[in-house]
This record gives C-alpha cells, sequence and structure tokens, in this order.
C-alpha cells in the first residue's frame, strides 16, 4: 500500500471509468479499468512481500539469550495493519486487500506469540506451565488451523489470548522458580537422585546462574550413593561393628556434607563410641589418682568430660584430683617463697606468694608473705632512688623523705645482709648531707647581700655562713650600679667556701 514521506496512508481517489471508448480513442475503457486496478494490485504485490518477511521472522524469531531473564517483557511492538479503500473500487479488489491486511495482522499476532512462546521454552515452560500452558498450546493450534484455512481474523485474536496467556505465565516464573526448588529439596531429603535433578535443571533453565540450584544438582548427583553408605552403616551399626558403621557414615557424609540423613547416622554412632571411651577413660583415670599420679588421673578425667561433660561420676573425680594438685602445687610454692626471701629476692618472693593466691586467696601465709615482699620491694626502691642519685639529698624536702626512710628501714625486723648493707649506705649519706659546710662572703661594706633560701644579709666586709649542701644564688646590689649575681654549689662533705660579692659596674 502506498506511503506518503510522513508514513501516512495515501488515499486513492477513485477513476469514472466510459462504458465505451470514442472514435480516435481505440481502447480507452480498458486503459481506465488499468488505472484503476494498478493501485490495488500494487497495494497486493506489497502486502504478500511484507507478509511474507514477518512469516519469516516469524519462524526465526531474533534470540534473546543474552537478555536477563527478570527484565523481559513478552509484549506486542506491532500494530493492527489497516487500510483504506478508495471509492467506488470493485467488490473483488476489496475483498482482496482486506484479505491481505487480515493476513498480515495474523502473521504480526503469530510473530508475537512464537517470540513469547520460544523465551517460555528456553525456561523449561513445559515442566511448569501447567493447565496455564496447555490452554496456551491449545490456543495456538487453534488459531494456526484459522490460518491454514485463511481466516484470519480469528486467527489473530487467538493468536493475541495466546500471547496473553504467555506474558502471564512469564510473570509466574520466580514462582515456578521457588517452587521447582522446593520439590527438589523433597526430592533430595528422600534420596530421589533422579526426581531431584530434573526439578534442579529446570529450575536452572529459569535462571543459569543460580549457585544454590547448581549446588543443588550436584548433590542430587550423589544422593543415591550416599544412600548407599548410609543402608550399609546401619547394617554394621546393628551387627555393632561401630567402627565400621562409623566408617560408611563418614563416607557418606563427606560425599554429602549437607544431608541430614548421613549426618544424624554420624551422630548416632558418635555417641555410641564416645560412650564406649568414656568408660576407659574413667576407669584409667581413677586408676592413676590412687597411685598418686594426679596429673595423669587429671589428663584422662578430663578427656572423659569431654565425651560427657553433664557426667556426675566426673564431675566429683575431677573434684577430688584436682584438690590434690591444688595442696600440692601450694606447698611446693611455699617452700620456693621462703627460699627466695631468704636470699632477700623479694621479686620472686612475691611472684611465689602470688601464684599461692591465685589457687587460694584464703591461704594466710601467702597474704602475709605477700604484704612482707610488697613492702620490702618498696623499700628497696627507696633505698635505691637516694644511693643512684644522691644529689637529690641536697632538697630539703628529699632529705626529709630520706631521713623518714631510714627510720622506717630500722624498724624492720628481721632484716637480711643485703637490706642492713643498704642501710648503711642510706645513713651515711643523710648524715653527711646535714653536716654543714662553712661559707666566707666578702664585700665592700657599701653593697647590699642576700642569699636566695637563706634571706637579706646587709651590708658587711666578711661574713661567714654554715650551709647544708646544695645549691645556692648570691646577689649583690647597690644603687646606681648594676647587680652581681653569684651561684655556688655545696657538695655533701665538702670544704669551707670563700666568695667574693661587689658591686663595681656603674649603669
Amino acid at each position: 500500500m502506498p506511503h506518503s514521506e510522513k508514513g501516512q496512508t495515501q488515499i486513492i481517489s477513485p477513476i469514472k471509468i466510459q462504458g465505451k471508448a470514442g472514435k480516435g480513442q481505440p481502447g480507452l475503457g480498458r486503459q481506465n479499468v488499468f488505472k484503476f486496478l494498478a493501485p490495488a494490485f500494487f497495494f497486493l504485490f506489497i502486502s504478500a512481500g511484507g507478509a511474507w518477511l514477518l512469516h519469516y521472522l516469524a519462524k526465526n524469531p531474533v534470540d534473546t539469550a543474552g537478555v536477563e531473564d527478570s527484565n523481559i517483557t513478552l509484549t506486542s511492538k506491532t500494530k493492527q495493519t489497516s487500510v483504506e479503500i478508495p471509492e467506488n473500487q470493485s467488490t473483488e479488489a476489496v475483498d482482496l486487500a482486506k484479505l491481505a491486511v487480515e493476513k498480515e495482522n495474523a502473521e504480526n499476532k503469530l510473530a508475537d506469540f512464537t517470540l513469547a512462546k520460544n523465551e517460555l521454552e528456553r525456561k523449561g515452560v513445559s515442566e511448569w506451565g501447567g493447565d496455564l500452558y496447555a490452554e496456551i498450546i491449545q490456543l495456538s493450534q487453534e488459531a494456526d488451523a484459522f490460518f491454514k484455512q485463511k481466516k484470519y481474523a480469528p486467527a489473530s485474536e487467538k493468536y493475541t489470548d495466546a500471547t496473553a496467556g504467555a506474558n502471564e505465565l512469564a510473570c509466574q516464573i520466580w514462582e515456578a522458580f521457588q517452587l521447582l526448588m522446593e520439590e527438589g529439596r523433597i526430592a533430595l531429603a528422600e534420596g530421589a537422585g533422579e526426581r531431584a535433578q530434573k526439578k534442579f535443571r529446570v529450575a536452572l533453565l529459569i535462571d543459569p546462574t543460580n549457585e544454590l540450584a547448581q549446588h543443588s544438582l550436584e548433590r542430587a548427583k550423589k544422593i543415591e550413593t550416599v544412600m548407599q553408605w548410609v543402608e550399609s552403616g546401619k547394617l554394621h551399626e546393628k551387627n555393632a561393628n561401630l567402627s565400621f558403621a562409623h566408617a560408611d557414615y563418614q563416607e557418606a557424609r563427606r560425599l554429602d556434607p549437607e544431608s541430614e540423613e548421613a549426618r544424624k547416622a554420624l551422630s548416632r554412632i558418635n555417641g555410641q563410641i564416645k560412650n564406649e571411651a568414656f568408660q576407659q577413660l574413667m576407669s584409667e583415670g581413677l586408676a592413676a589418682f590412687h597411685n598418686n599420679n594426679y596429673e595423669l588421673a587429671k589428663a584422662k578425667l578430663l578427656k572423659a568430660n569431654s565425651f560427657k561433660s553433664a557426667s556426675r561420676e566426673v564431675r566429683d573425680a575431677l573434684a577430688q584430683v584436682d584438690q590434690a594438685i591444688r595442696l600440692a602445687r601450694i606447698e611446693g610454692l611455699r617452700k620456693k617463697a621462703l627460699k627466695a626471701e631468704s636470699s632477700e629476692n623479694w621479686d620472686q618472693a612475691l611472684k611465689f606468694h602470688l601464684a599461692v593466691l591465685e589457687i587460694d586467696q584464703n591461704v594466710q601465709f601467702a597474704a602475709r608473705g605477700k604484704d612482707r615482699s610488697f613492702k620490702q620491694i618498696q623499700i628497696e626502691k627507696r633505698i635505691k632512688f637516694f644511693l643512684d642519685d644522691p644529689k637529690v639529698i641536697e632538697s630539703d624536702s628529699q632529705l626529709g623523705n630520706a631521713v623518714l626512710l631510714v627510720l622506717d628501714v630500722e624498724e624492720i625486723e628481721p632484716k637480711g645482709p643485703r637490706l642492713k648493707a643498704r642501710l648503711k649506705e642510706l645513713t651515711q649519706l643523710v648524715e653527711t648531707a646535714q653536716t654543714p659546710v662553712k661559707i666566707a662572703i666578702e664585700s665592700d661594706n657599701i653593697t647590699e647581700i642576700a642569699v636566695y633560701k637563706i634571706g637579706k644579709l646587709g651590708r658587711f666586709n666578711v661574713r661567714e655562713l654554715s650551709l647544708r649542701a646544695g645549691t645556692y644564688t648570691v646577689v649583690g646590689s647597690r644603687d646606681g650600679y648594676k647587680d652581681v649575681r653569684q651561684k655556688i654549689v655545696i657538695r655533701p662533705g665538702q670544704g669551707p667556701l670563700r666568695i667574693s660579692v661587689k658591686c663595681k659596674v656603674e649603669i
């Protein structure tokens, strides 16, 4: 059918046909008839060509395998073909044109249905489509029958209904997938390998990348072998061959770690094996306890406890063994602590006393030993502070601390040889620090003299002071002259010192 450049249907104006050709115009009537029928034949030629092309596309649909399943919407993109018939057109030509249009529409509908049907079949619809799929097939067969009878209008309606049903099925794909997975899971649980494989394979047609479906299919391939191992294990278990039964159940579990049947069987046989091992370990543990081999007894009982942690028999036996071990350890630590104290190794003594208290915080000798050791360690640290840096004692406050420390150490009884020696060193240091050193300050009787930490001394020619060890600053000041500052350091046991302080530089 001719079209304008804008794609709009052209209207062919009717042509008036003369009954007879006039003189001098032979065959004019036939020429007018040809002019009238030419557009109709041209339209039929174009329609037939388009219909053949659509029929070819319907039989050879575009491959949509690369399109994401969840994004496919099976809707028709074709439009109903229509034609405008020129007025006064012959009935035969009009019928031919109308039939061609109806055929083209039917072929378009067939193409839509074929595309939708092919996509569903690629998803295994025959396995899950059920009654709706059967109804769709029935509609398409009825449409095919109409088409063969050249009843194109009813064929189009049937194809349209079939396509609508296919679209409805496409919306149920996810529900079908879930149902197939559930049916496959049930078949797996029943050990029906073939049935399970079939369900999972169809599920993978719907979603080829689904990891659970892929994994379940692999399980389904092995489930029958798994069940054979389980049955073999049951036979061994019935005959009290526990080790053989365990091996069979374990092999079943290895083949399919998710098999509930294999899991239950292996758990059951493990329980029986553990019970036998429990009784053997209890006997060995109690025998070791009676032979005073407490560590071996505890090891055996603990292993037995790993089999039956709720057993009262194990708890009572372990309590007895633990008590015996605890007392033995406490006695050993007590001996080590006393040895450390006798050698005045108070850090080690404290460590052993604390270890005893960790075992039993109510042990009195360990509590007293801890306090005693801690006090000795603190005394040692305080003495070390002064002996390592005697200069700190130049401070009045630190000298006072040193004097108090001497008094504290003298009260400790008994004192070991090391502590006595350290006390003697500290006492000598304190006595030396407390012994003053004589300092003579010379001046000119016109300079004001002051000593920091002592005070203002006024003007004089010579002044003697008795100062303890330390650092002092002597300042001289005089109106109109620059101040003089002199720093003096007095060490413990130092001899007499003489300095001169005079302001001589005028401002």
